[in-house]
């Protein structure tokens, strides 16, 4: 690449990786906001999903609007790229502050409408930032840069929640390592933490003076009766403390009976707005953020690539027809599910845990485990960058450890920093080095990569369904971000292949199924509900673990396009398609 016009543009792309950056760290936030919405609102499992749900179809809503537009007009050719970017930037700003009247207003329907216009934003910048990352140089190497892309993509996602978990909760406490107890005592410390923050919202209750006195005088009721039952738990609990007969199954079911019947109790309106008042700061910041970066992308020296022949533009829009290609509408398919998988697993993820079966780990310990699904995500994409990098066999193989390492440190050391316990962590590098060993076999073969990992992934979740002991099975369950994280590219390089002038028209089509981040998690929380009506659950596990049956069916077709779209690609005379390991 001797000439200017063929080199990487690199000044120019370092400033775009930023808006990588921000999908990702937004991404992860919500992770943290879907429990503490459910506990604020009193929302049940798949009402709290409606979070996701907001936010992608955001993608879904904004690629339509913007697909409609192209057609009368080429937005990105008569704006710009700069200009089309920084609209979606601002557009993002003004979700963010609407934080602040939502949280004034103690109303989730405008959290909901603040984080879809957040969304808009997003599905402004993915439609102009991808393209553009491709154009910063060489159209051979677009896909390395798209890797790079995706690897501060997934280092957002992974510092997003550990952050966000710091300005809600403050840093870790140091409560003791539960593995150091008893069964009898980790159940003691649970009820003594619940009825600490009962006794905090009975306080908080008691000094509501704008609520009617019918709705305070209720909710402190119902919550006085609650301390009522934990003490009479407590008081059981200290009599049998050093008695290595008695069964700790009875208090575990009352605890679970108790936490149900707390949630239920619907908060005084005075109440949630003092408990989101901490939501205002970060979505603040974030707010100002955007905007900063908007104007320096305006300002910025990004050149906006050649314009494309509108005739030719004209031309391949006539004669595109989705149903041409099986490649593309199985593709599509394939990133609708591709997408739901990756959020609904860890959507779900702080209800799985909060049960006791799983720990009964609460909002304000949840981040170190979200940080560490959305860090398997970057683990795999900065693995499968080593791919782009020209080294020998011997180096490539080496960088093939070490970065994976590398990633799990940074993972590590976060946590370390906002002082959560990651002892339970040190066991995780049994999945990366398996994952490693999958990615050897898969090598740079779009179809076969994606087959493999599908079958991965499937036989993750099947673990994680059926080994025994929890304390492993949640592994099993977050092990899926490494699966699912060079998938995107690999999926993306199917669905488009063969399609040359209409290259442009199927990903825009492909980025509207990000719309599956929004449905899939609202099933899967649908299913968690059922233990709510049927609290005896199936097949010996609850509703709520049995649950993730759907990321095991999402694998399971992704697995299946892998299988069967390099097939359809050969009737076609197209042989072969490569990966470059990156991600979305």
């Amino acid at each position: 690449m001797s000439s200017e016009n063929v080199q990487t543009k690199w000044g120019q792309f370092i400033s775009l990786i930023i808006v990588f950056f921000f999908w990702g760290f937004v991404g992860s936030a919500n992770d943290i906001l879907i429990p503490v919405f459910k506990k604020v609102f009193t929302l049940s499992q798949v009402q709290s999903q409606l979070v996701a749900w907001a936010f992608y179809a955001a993608y879904f809503v904004g690629s339509i609007i913007f697909f409609l537009v192209s057609l009368k007009r080429d937005v990105l050719q008569k704006f710009g790229y700069k200009k089309t970017l920084s609209a979606g930037l601002i557009l993002s700003a003004v979700g963010s502050f609407l934080f602040i009247p939502a949280a004034s207003f103690g109303s989730f329907p405008f959290f909901l409408t603040a984080l879809f216009i957040v969304g808009l934003g997003f599905s402004i910048q993915q439609i102009v930032a991808n393209p553009l990352a491709i154009k910063m140089g060489n159209p051979s190497t677009g896909a390395h840069r798209l890797t790079l892309a995706g690897g501060v993509n997934s280092f957002g996602t992974t510092i997003g929640a550990i952050l966000l978990g710091i300005a809600l909760f403050g840093m870790g406490k140091d409560e003791g390592k539960k593995k150091d107890l008893k069964s009898i005592e980790i159940i003691q410390n649970d009820f003594t933490k619940l009825r600490n923050e009962i006794a905090e919202n009975i306080k908080e209750i008691s000094n509501d003076n704008i609520d009617s006195k019918e709705i305070t005088q209720a909710a402190s009721s119902s919550l006085t009766k609650q301390v009522g039952q934990i003490d009479l738990q407590l008081a059981e609990i200290s009599k049998n403390l050093n008695n290595p007969s008695v069964s700790v199954k009875p208090f575990v079911k009352q605890y679970e009976t108790i936490e149900k019947d707390v949630a239920k109790i619907q908060l005084p309106l005075e109440v949630v707005k003092s408990k989101l008042q901490l939501v205002k700061f970060p979505f603040t910041i974030l707010g100002f953020a955007f905007i900063v970066v908007a104007i320096f992308m305006y300002f910025s020296k990004i050149e906006d690539p050649v314009k494309e022949d509108e005739e030719e533009i004209k031309v391949a829009h006539e004669k595109f027809n989705i149903l041409d290609y099986p490649q593309l509408y199985l593709g599509m398919l394939g990133i609708f599910i591709y997408v739901g998988t990756e959020v609904t697993i860890i959507s779900n993820l702080p209800a799985l845990l909060k049960t006791s079966e799983f720990g009964s780990i609460l909002e304000d310990s949840i981040a170190p485990f979200i940080a560490l699904y959305w860090g398997s995500l970057m683990i795999g994409r900065w693995n499968g960058g080593v791919n782009v990098f020209n080294t020998s066999n011997l180096v490539n193989t080496a960088l093939k450890f070490i970065v994976p390492a590398l990633a799990f440190g940074v993972i590590i050391g976060a946590n370390i920093f906002a002082a959560h316990d990651v002892s339970s962590f040190y066991i995780y590098p049994i999945w990366i080095l398996l994952f490693i060993a999958v990615s050897f076999v898969g090598g740079k073969n779009a179809g076969k990569t994606l087959m493999l990992f599908g079958i991965s992934g499937l036989l993750m979740m099947v673990a994680g369904l059926a080994y025994p002991n929890p304390e492993i099975a949640k592994f099993f369950f977050i092990s899926g971000g490494l699966f699912l994280s060079i998938m995107w590219p690999s999926i993306f390089d199917l669905a488009i292949a063969g399609l040359a002038k209409n290259t442009g028209k199927a990903s825009s089509f492909l980025i509207m199924m990000i719309l599956g981040g929004g449905v899939i998690p609202l099933i899967q929380g649908s299913i968690c509900d059922l233990d709510l009506t049927k609290p005896e659950g199936i097949f010996g596990i609850t509703w709520t673990h049995f649950s993730y049956i759907v990321p095991l069916l999402g694998f399971a077709y992704l697995g299946f396009y892998g299988f069967y779209c390099p097939k359809i690609l050969k009737r076609q005379g197209i042989s072969h398609v490569e990966s470059e390991g990156g991600g979305h």
